[in-house]
């Protein structure tokens, strides 16, 4: 980095792609490039494979893909005149894929840098189609226009930005960051395109990371995600960050309805950061390892041909309130949320951003929901209402059906307040006579077997409780058939972990809101959204228990009386799935929290953990047939991207014999 060079002005972008819509995924990709040029920025970060979409899954590997993705990039070169801007696409060398980014400038390629750390486990499988990139080599590519360029561990120089680097997503969360060599080599810009996946909170500890990584480093940080969904079951939240030196300088807005594209620039005092190196002890004993050898090879340095200097003459001062990327909120709803409204507010626009962009990219109309007065369909209809909220729109009736299907066992309570809910959010509402379809299976099931279904029968209890859910299954399919939309399931995360569900009836349709919130996060956002959104309708929901209603009224019954209490329930399959508790570790890890609910009785305690277990291991079929849903939390039951789990197996029986044993000794 030159001793002159002061003030230069560098952008980052998010951008809501779409796995193969490759004349959207440029056009997006040339309005950034415009918002940057707008706002004098010479170097501009894209998101991780932005040319192509990241959720490619097995498309990735069709030689197809890579040629188009190859093709998009042509495009787009003649648009970099006077620019620096990198953009990601998956290519070939040697035999295998690689995750690249690729540096564009003043129309020509300069080299591309492949991934070195793959993200693989949680939601993410890159090692399934992607090779790492060891730390160093630099070879020739060729392209599939038969150009060659460099490609490998490359550290860019431009006059105007002097020199800069770039480290891919996955690389910038780990220790020993490439970017971090980069930077003891002279980077004194470090750019990170990255494809982070939403998830309540996860935004703070990002900006952590950015922070930290351009202190430690004494570098301008560049941080740019997509945003919305490419594919399915993760949402991008858009997250974009520049910070300098420790300080966030500019912070993009996030979970936004309004834009497809997010372009944030800012000046940086490059000088600075040259005096700070100079200034550190440190940071002369970092150059000379790597002169040794002793912390691995400098990266290859590729002089990029242009200019790419700056007019700015003000370097940018570091942003400050309680979230910058979430104020826009405030605008939006003429109020500004606190500090206790940032979790549940992350959660709605995160869901509420998924929603919308399931129905906008697969051309579907609008939702039906089962609206049965209970809690989770309660907050999937207010969700579908906010969603049109949050996108400007006012035609809540237009894409929002509510279907009450009240049986013989639904009691007056819910149905009112469901209706009283449906007029509050302004969806369209129909009564659909659901007794008459529930009577009619079971008159067909009675004549077929030769004998009557009785509630007095225990044999016949799930039968009569399925079927009428059943009934409410075929009656919402055959509503949004009728009506062109598509059918909610609204199931929640717990009910998913524990198989409280009847199939091809309160599990029908084609998304799941609810498939990555627990019942007691259900319970905690409708709590606030009462208050928050002004809907005291919400009251008399939540000062109902939780019930399915499928038994008669006689019964009184409860989801928990037949399960467990919620928050134990949820506890357990948080340390089972997320901690990887076996019974014992369950049992020491919840109870000093949850004895109080049990009156000190171990034993019982002991019941519910076999209980949860068994059920658990006994839902996985279920949970192999179940609707597509969203991540929003540190873990989730989807068999395809969230925990994989076996149909067949041993519940685990000798486990929880330990277990009784080890409570028995207790005592």
């Amino acid at each position: 980095m030159s001793d002159e060079l002061t003030l230069a002005r560098v952008a980052a972008a998010s951008l809501n792609q779409t796995v193969g819509d490759w004349r959207g995924n440029v056009a997006r990709v040339l309005l950034a490039i415009d918002g940057a040029r707008a706002e004098g920025a010479t170097l501009l970060v894209l998101p991780e494979l932005a040319l192509s979409g990241y959720s490619m899954g097995d498309r990735v590997l069709r030689r197809g893909t890579g040629q188009r993705a190859w093709k998009a990039l042509v495009e787009v070169l003649p648009h970099t005149a006077g620019m620096v801007v990198l953009a990601g696409l998956p290519i070939r060398h040697r035999g295998v894929l690689h995750n690249a980014v690729a540096v564009l400038a003043d129309g020509r390629v300069a080299g591309l840098v492949p991934k070195e750390n793959l993200a693989s486990g949680d939601v993410l499988y890159e090692n399934r189609w992607y090779a790492g990139w060891r730390r160093g080599d630099v070879e020739s590519w060729r392209a599939p226009s038969g150009e060659i360029y460099p490609l490998g561990t490359l550290l860019f120089e431009a006059e105007g930005l002097g020199r800069f680097a770039v480290e891919v997503c996955e690389d910038g969360w780990l220790g020993d960051r490439p970017g971090s060599a980069a930077a003891v080599a002279g980077a004194g810009i470090v750019c990170n395109p990255s494809a982070s996946w939403f998830m309540v909170g996860k935004h703070a500890v990002r900006r952590g990371l950015v922070e930290q990584a351009s202190r430690e480093d004494h570098v301008v940080y560049l941080y740019a995600s997509l945003m919305g969904c490419d594919d399915t079951r993760i949402v991008f939240d858009g997250s974009v960050l520049i910070a300098r030196d420790g300080a966030t300088l500019a912070e993009g807005q996030r979970l936004r309805f309004g834009s497809d594209v997010g372009v944030v620039a800012a000046t940086v005092d490059l000088g600075r950061l040259h005096e700070l190196r100079v200034e550190e002890g440190s940071w002369r004993a970092r150059v000379e390892a790597q002169r040794r050898g002793d912390r691995g090879s400098a990266p290859t340095v590729v002089r990029v041909e242009g200019r790419f200097g700056s007019h700015a003459s003000q370097p940018t001062a570091p942003v400050t309130g309680l979230d910058p990327s979430l104020a826009w909120v405030h605008e939006a709803l003429g109020r500004a949320p606190g500090a206790a409204d940032l979790g549940p507010l992350e959660l709605e626009l995160g869901l509420c951003l998924g929603l919308r962009e399931y129905l906008r990219k697969t051309g579907i109309s609008g939702v039906v929901i089962g609206l049965s007065g209970g809690r989770d369909s309660a907050m999937v209809a207010l969700l579908a209402a906010r969603m049109r909220a949050w996108e400007g729109k006012s035609d809540v009736a237009q894409c929002v059906t509510t279907l009450g299907m009240p049986t013989a066992q639904s009691g007056e309570a819910t149905a009112d307040a469901a209706r009283r809910l449906a007029r509050a959010l302004g969806t369209r509402h129909f009564e659909v006579p659901a007794e008459a379809v529930a009577s009619a299976l079971r008159q067909a099931a009675e004549h077929t077997l030769g004998r009557s279904l009785s509630w007095g029968d225990a044999a016949d209890d799930r039968t009569l409780q399925n079927l009428q859910a059943r009934a409410r299954g075929a009656l919402s399919w055959t509503m949004a058939n009728a009506l062109g939309q598509t059918l909610l399931t609204t199931s929640n995360l717990s009910e998913v972990a524990v198989g409280y569900a009847t199939m091809d009836g309160d599990t029908c349709g084609g998304l799941a809101p609810l498939a990555g919130v627990p019942k007691t996060m259900v319970s905690t956002w409708l709590q606030w959204a009462a208050t928050f959104h002004r809907l005291p309708e919400l009251d008399a929901i939540l000062a109902m228990p939780p019930t399915a209603e499928l038994r008669p009224a006689a019964a009184h019954q409860t989801d928990e009386a037949d399960l467990m209490p919620y928050v134990v329930l949820d506890r357990l399959m948080g340390e089972f799935v997320d901690a990887g508790h076996d019974p014992i570790a369950l049992f020491e890890a919840a109870w000093p929290d949850v004895h109080g609910i049990y009156g000190d009785d171990m034993r019982a305690f002991a019941r519910d953990i076999r209980r949860f277990v068994t059920l658990f291991c006994a839902a996985q079929w279920k949970r192999e047939r179940t609707a597509v849903g969203f991540r929003v939390g540190a873990f989730d039951l989807d068999p395809a991207s969230g925990l994989r789990w076996p149909v067949v197996g041993t519940p685990f029986l000798e486990e929880l014999d330990d277990l009784d044993a080890f409570v028995a000794k207790l005592r």
